[in-house]
């Protein structure tokens, strides 16, 4: 897999209708994976107050001049939100399926054994919350979360798991097609999709294409009969649907700033690792919070940060608003911003050897980071406490690097 801070495509998105999953709970898990909980390895558990429900739906949408090898008309999420229910065996996710964990053991030399072998603490279908707690919450924007290119976004789970613990919804999407397998249902590999071959070269075109059909894809969820509708119709909820945050990996980094530059209600955004493309270059944010995180390489590979931040500088100047934070990350490869560096931390290799470079810093001390910086900017975000690490270099995280901040 090639490894660099592009992502994949192009389309054009026009919703069609929605389809449900029954949401009656799941009480039971494939044998395969019941087996596997006899030696399973856990994730870092969420630090929030509360617990993490996940559903996912499926969206009829159609996407126009979709070079990828997935169905075009329709739209994966998965949604991570606050519970109150305690972890149950009979009802937890699986992290991977055993596919996926064929595909990504190869890549990066780990037994698919044993990545079935890690095991999450989300809740199908778990009780949303009370309404003493849902009042403390429903006030938080939503927040969208664009994978990198070619990857699922249950590879960021961690990162997903933690924010909904303290108290987020969180919506990931994921386009069937793209990653190279892709379960429509945790549980089953009925109306799995299979994708783009994993070794496949992301070219700059290849790049382009995908960026504009994830935008669509963003684009048809904030409209009105994207998450908005499926809200409506999911009795009981409470999830925000008037103000959202957008952030992503890579490609999705950009895909975040893009979208801010046509929806106001996306009201803060944030780039992880991603170069910007297309008409995220330009983007006007109007003085809406941005925080842009990199790895050291993107200093000499990637020059579009640098007039990003320039522009959105000059633009807050002329409003008389701004924020913005741009920090690297130092010791870190591209993918180590996501799960995949604890991959490699807690489960041994195939074969003693490491075949994709993550950098030097331990997987448990990038999912510390990547908590403690997104989670203090949308805790903010929301109207919670301005957190120290936000202003600047830390004698607790010598591995971040402020390279520019903007501040009117």
């Amino acid at each position: 897999m090639r490894q660099n801070n592009f992502e994949p495509l192009s389309r054009l998105s026009e919703s069609v209708s929605l389809r449900y999953y029954n949401m009656a709970p799941i009480h039971y898990l494939p044998l395969s994976i019941l087996a596997s909980l006899t030696t399973s390895i856990s994730l870092p558990p969420p630090s929030g107050p509360y617990n993490v429900g996940y559903t996912q739906h499926v969206f009829n949408h159609i996407s126009i001049d979709d070079p990828s090898p997935g169905p075009d008309n329709i739209l994966l999420t998965s949604i991570y939100y606050p519970t109150l229910a305690t972890p149950s065996p009979n009802t937890t996710v699986p992290y991977f399926d055993p596919t996926s964990a064929t595909i990504w053991g190869e890549v990066f030399n780990l037994y698919p054994s044993d990545l079935l072998n890690l095991t999450t603490t989300l809740q199908w279908h778990a009780p949303l919350l009370p309404s003493k707690e849902a009042d403390l919450e429903k006030s938080k924007p939503t927040l969208l979360f664009a994978p990198g290119g070619g990857m699922n976004a249950f590879m960021f789970s961690s990162l997903l798991s933690d924010l909904a613990s303290q108290g987020f919804t969180i919506v990931a999407l994921d386009h069937p097609g793209e990653a190279p397998y892709l379960r429509l249902n945790p549980f089953t590999d009925e109306d799995a999709v299979t994708g783009w071959d994993i070794y496949m070269p992301y070219t700059p075109l290849l790049t382009q294409q995908i960026y504009e059909f994830r935008l669509n894809d963003l684009f048809f969820l904030l409209s009105d009969t994207g998450f908005s509708e499926l809200v409506q119709n999911w009795t009981g909820s409470y999830f925000n649907t008037d103000s959202y945050g957008a952030f992503g990996h890579s490609v999705g980094g950009a895909q975040a700033a893009g979208a801010m530059d046509r929806y106001s209600n996306i009201i803060a955004g944030m780039n992880i690792d991603g170069g910007f493309f297309g008409d995220s270059v330009n983007a006007s944010l109007t003085g809406r919070p941005f925080l842009m995180m990199m790895n050291p390489t993107h200093f000499a590979s990637d020059t579009t940060w640098t007039g990003f931040v320039e522009r959105y500088a000059v633009e807050a100047e002329e409003i008389g608003k701004g924020w913005l934070d741009w920090f690297t990350v130092g010791s870190v490869a591209h993918l180590a911003l996501s799960d995949l560096s604890l991959w490699v931390e807690l489960l041994p290799k195939a074969n003693g050897t490491d075949l994709i470079d993550l950098g030097t810093l331990k997987g448990s001390r990038v999912d510390q980071l990547l908590r403690e910086y997104v989670g203090a900017f949308w805790g903010w975000v929301a109207g919670g406490e301005y957190e120290e690490v936000l202003e600047g270099e830390s004698k607790e995280w010598p591995e971040v690097e402020f390279n520019r901040t903007v501040r009117i």
